[in-house]
């Protein structure tokens, strides 16, 4: 067996669909192992960047494994973005990347870079294949490394002299990856007594919950404490945000913004599957000192916190560990909810819904720019809740945050990386991991301009349904509105140029609309969901736009 067939057959019986890759002399033998294949079938993106964040959010939109392939230095830079993501989104991905042959290592050989050393901040596990006969054995433990714990990226360097040899074993995979971890007896019941004392429990829900398939558990047991419930940065879709108990999800305008109310009032605060970082933590002012908490996660490193030990940690699934607790509590002592405590849940919840619900009546401002709530209140009445949304980084995305609304899990695909050129590589992945629904990427100008060239790949694999929104204020808007705070007039850096979005997807073979008013929103929002082919809606905005949180209403 060929090396090249090992790597190959690794990611065919794990039924990986789609491989991405840019292509590289480096890594020729495995790219010739997928000639013919539909599955896996290797996508060729335009850019390194693109082909690993398709890779990414394919793992989250398909609960597999991502796998990307690039070449060496230049392609390994470019992919770096994808690799950080990973690993800060704990998405288990696997990334083969051609090296020099093995015979002009270390000499600086044409693009050169020591891909082990170069990854290890970046990856799980990085590891350079030197003998063909141990390439299954290691791609095996690669695939092993990014599941197991807590999931994120394995670098594997493929050197191509190996690439191109034979000698190579078969695969001893045998489809699993281990048992679950599951809560001792002792953790369950301290969980107990902790939430047996507590008047005012809070959960928050992060990327454990989705990994583990357990939203339904979750909403059981948050109905079983009558507790309310968050959702951490940009896992917005742990939970359905229907639901009565739902209070909304942690962001960068949560600190100051009193719909964080009830995660300030918990005396008991239940993280599931949430590593506690910056944002759902409300800056690490959450839990406070007076605050107990339970931290839930499968990997013992994370639970407790970077910043903060846990009053207890209980290393478990966090499905498996929602079920025990549940289980635990039906003979416990707790007693239900005050009347007035189950009175202030509702009117919290009420009050979420009324400053996240779009008002039908914003039609524009004064001055003839769009008001980008009545752009909310046309996509909320228009699509499913399957529909897979992604976001980039920028101001427009809070406006996302703060009106769209999540009832399915797997539905969400954002960075917590906060990386800018997420939104499109990303729509594409989740359209080709989830076809039956719309996918919708959500950009602004200076983020879409990074990888737009990712169109062309969408054209190419024909995907419809699927449809790029640009928010167009011509500046990276995020940092201008940090530059007003800090030095009031005296911009400098921000300003960009005008680019027709629009004219730029006619170009590639996808379709374009451009829009300024509110009323021509929505036909044109149906007309490019149904173009049969990728859209792309070219949004301008004016300076109204920049604080999706300002008018405090």
């Amino acid at each position: 067996m060929t090396v090249a067939e090992a790597i190959f057959k690794a990611i065919k019986i794990r039924e990986i669909d789609f491989v991405f890759c840019v292509p590289g002399e480096s890594f020729l033998a495995t790219m010739d192992s997928f000639y013919g294949s539909l599955k896996p079938l290797l996508v060729s993106a335009r850019h390194e960047e693109g082909a690993g964040i398709m890779a990414e959010a394919y793992a989250k939109a398909s609960s597999k494994t991502g796998v990307c392939m690039v070449t060496r230095g230049p392609g390994l830079t470019h992919l770096t973005i994808a690799l950080h993501t990973a690993k800060q989104d704990s998405t288990p991905l696997v990334v083969f990347v051609g090296q020099v042959p093995t015979q002009v290592r270390h000499r600086e050989a044409f693009q050169e870079l020591d891909v082990v050393e170069f990854t290890r901040p970046l990856s799980k596990w990085a590891v350079e294949l030197n003998r063909a006969d141990r390439v299954a054995e290691l791609v095996d433990k690669a695939f092993h490394i990014a599941n197991s714990g807590r999931p994120g990226p394995v670098v594997i360097s493929l050197p191509e002299d190996i690439d191109r040899s034979s000698g190579a074993k078969h695969s001893v995979w045998r489809g699993s990856t281990g048992s679950k971890p599951a809560p001792s007896t002792a953790g369950v019941e301290k969980a107990v007594s902790m939430i047996e004392e507590a008047e005012r429990p809070c959960i928050v829900a992060g990327e454990g919950v989705l990994s583990a398939n357990a939203t339904d558990k979750l909403v059981h047991f948050a109905e079983c404490l009558e507790a309310p419930v968050f959702t951490a940065w940009r896992r917005f879709d742990a939970f359905p945000n229907k639901h009565p108990l739902y209070m909304g999800g942690l962001h960068l305008s949560s600190l100051s913004n009193d719909l964080s109310d009830p995660l300030k009032n918990a005396d008991l605060i239940i993280a599931i599957g949430t590593r506690l970082d910056e944002f759902t933590t409300l800056n690490y002012s959450s839990p406070s000192t007076e605050q107990k908490l339970i931290h839930i996660d499968q990997s013992p490193e994370e639970t407790g916190g970077i910043w903060l030990g846990a009053d207890l940690a209980l290393f478990a699934d966090a499905g498996e560990a929602i079920v025990k607790i549940e289980e635990a509590l039906k003979h416990s002592k707790r007693f239900k909810p005050s009347k007035a405590r189950q009175t202030q849940i509702v009117e919290w919840h009420k009050h979420f819904t009324k400053r996240t619900t779009p008002r039908s009546d914003r039609i524009g401002f004064k001055d003839g720019t769009i008001d980008l709530e009545g752009v909310y209140y046309d996509i909320l009445n228009i699509l499913a809740d399957e529909a897979s949304i992604t976001c980039d980084a920028g101001d427009f995305g809070g406006w996302l945050i703060r009106y769209y609304k999540w009832n399915k899990p797997r539905t969400f695909f954002g960075p917590t990386t906060g990386a800018m050129g997420y939104a499109l590589p990303a729509a594409i992945a989740a359209k080709l991991a989830r076809p039956h629904a719309p996918a919708l990427a959500f950009a602004g100008d200076g983020g879409f301009a990074m990888t737009m060239s990712e169109l062309e790949t969408a054209v190419r694999l024909k995907l419809e349904g699927l449809v790029a929104l640009v928010f167009n204020n011509n500046n990276f808007g995020t940092i201008r509105r940090h530059q007003n705070r800090e030095f009031p007039g005296r911009p400098v850096g921000t300003s960009l140029s005008t680019i027709d979005f629009a004219a730029i997807a006619k170009a590639m073979g996808a379709e374009g609309f451009k829009v300024s008013k509110n009323e021509e929103f929505a036909k044109t929002f149906k007309a490019a969901l149904n173009a049969g082919r990728p859209a792309v809606i070219d949004i301008t905005l004016g300076n109204k736009s920049l604080d999706p949180w300002a008018d405090n209403n």
